[in-house]
């Protein structure tokens, strides 16, 4: 079957196109690195973080409840 070669130029030109952009948007933030400022993290970011770490009020009720048990001597079992 014969394909028409404009199809596949123009799929071609895009790519090179979106090449060009990114290197050139590499480029820019490689030389404005120093104004770039992070955005604040989102309702989802947010969400992710707690389930991937914890709370620190979690954190904190786990070190104080695994402190509460090293400190606390277990007594043994009475006899029978």
């Amino acid at each position: 079957m014969y394909e028409h070669p404009y199809l596949s130029y123009q799929v071609t030109e895009f790519d090179r196109q979106e090449l060009e952009r990114a290197a050139e948007r590499r480029r820019f933030l490689g030389e404005h690195a120093d104004q770039i400022v992070p955005r604040p993290a989102g309702p989802l970011r947010r969400w992710a973080g707690r389930m991937l770490r914890g709370s620190a009020a979690s954190r904190e009720g786990a070190k104080d409840a695994v402190a509460g048990r090293r400190a606390t001597p277990c007594e043994p079992a009475p006899a029978r």
